[in-house]
């Protein structure tokens, strides 16, 4: 779909990017409402060391098991039945675990909610992407801002929830209720996006050797840029802590405002590849991931340090929108397979990456994070400039 040929941005535009950011968002509270009450959890359903690990990947396993074929499936049978079938499964099915007796109904139900997690995920940056045409930067930026406040108010809600009504079943009867506002949101918002008109994805559409070498790239990259950012979100605060000694409020709040760079990162390095070309950003902003994570674990200021630990938050969450949008740039018969794919390859990061730097933690935290961080954000450096050598395929990004 050209860009002559995007829906422009309407009052019904921007109720769809609105819904769809929302419900991003409650697909992140129902993520992190768990980590608020699982200490409790654990207590109440007298759960194992292993059984805690188990609980806390089910959603991540889901996640991977049906992410692909989500965004396949957008593409043939349209997007409108998948978010609805996404939404509904993972709120649902987050609800439910507020009733589970012991560990396996809780872990069966957490790894259904991160199926219906994995049916929304690729199929609404889809849905924004060819929603937005040339602005699919900006709409992809603003999309992945819902993640950030939703993770936030998941660990809010979910504490808040506990302290006031005293059990942490409540907590999960209450956080996924915005997603029958979605839901409801979804099915009766006019013209809702079908992928109508386009139909060579039933033709199966040729794609040439240089265009499945760009995509695969793609897909190592997304994999990389991953496992780069993932220990901000699992262990930052725990680097504040343990290494920087400060206390554990004091490491929630600069966690928070790394945090609140990555979210500001998305929407405006998002623009800027709306303008220029997509993978000159990508290049742009590893560089910057690299230097700002050699400054952030390496420095002996603590305002130098944390200097860098803002630029690296800014700059490592602004890769996600612009690389999304350039799998769809890239694929522009099958956005959904596309981003079905760089999701994938996300997923799989998302589960190896704490184990590795768990793994690597007999080195001690700071050295162990250090490598965990570096190695993989070097090496999407050199990807994205093996990208840059074949542009052809990727159209300019330049607004008509």
């Amino acid at each position: 779909m050209s860009r002559r040929q995007s829906i422009k941005l309407s009052s019904t535009g921007y109720s769809l990017l609105f819904v769809l950011t929302l419900g991003y968002a409650v697909y992140a509270m129902d993520r992190t409402v768990l980590s608020a009450v699982l200490p409790v959890m654990e207590q109440h359903l007298a759960l194992s060391n292993t059984e805690v690990g188990y609980l806390g990947a089910a959603q991540y396993m889901g996640v991977l098991a049906i992410v692909f074929a989500a965004g396949r499936l957008s593409d043939i049978y349209g997007r409108k039945k998948i978010l609805l079938l996404g939404v509904s499964i993972f709120t649902i099915f987050t609800m439910s675990i507020g009733a589970a007796p012991d560990f396996a109904w809780a872990f069966v139900l957490r790894l259904f909610s991160g199926i219906g997690e994995g049916f929304f995920w690729p199929v609404a940056m889809a849905t924004v992407a060819q929603a937005y045409g040339h602005r699919k930067g900006t709409s992809l930026g603003v999309f992945y801002v819902g993640f950030d406040v939703g993770s936030i108010s998941g660990v809010f809600v979910g504490g808040l929830t506990y302290s006031l009504l005293g059990s942490w079943r409540y907590s999960f009867f209450i956080a996924p209720l915005i997603g029958l506002a979605v839901v409801g949101a979804l099915f009766f918002m006019e013209n809702a996006p079908r992928i109508d008109g386009v139909g060579s994805v039933h033709q199966h559409p040729q794609v040439n050797s240089v265009k499945k070498w760009k995509i695969s790239l793609l897909m190592f990259f997304a994999f990389l840029a991953t496992w780069a950012s993932v220990w901000q979100v699992v262990f930052l605060p725990y680097y504040f802590f343990k290494v920087m000694h400060f206390g554990v409020l004091s490491s929630a709040a600069l966690s928070s405002l790394v945090l609140i760079a990555g979210g500001i990162g998305k929407v405006v390095l998002g623009r800027i590849s709306d303008i220029l070309h997509r993978i000159q950003v990508l290049i742009f902003c590893s560089l910057g991931v690299v230097v700002s994570y050699v400054v952030f674990f390496f420095a002996s200021s603590f305002s130098v340090a944390f200097t860098g630990a803002l630029c690296m938050g800014f700059l490592s969450s602004s890769v996600f929108p612009v690389m999304q949008a350039l799998a769809t740039d890239l694929y522009p018969e099958a956005p959904g397979t596309s981003l079905g794919l760089t999701t994938t390859a996300q997923s799989f990061a998302t589960v190896l990456s704490p184990i590795i730097a768990g793994y690597l933690f007999f080195m001690g935290v700071g050295k162990a994070l250090a490598l965990d961080a570096l190695v993989p954000s070097f090496l999407m450096t050199l990807v994205s400039f093996i990208l840059i050598t074949n542009q052809e395929t990727a159209p300019s990004t330049r607004p008509i």
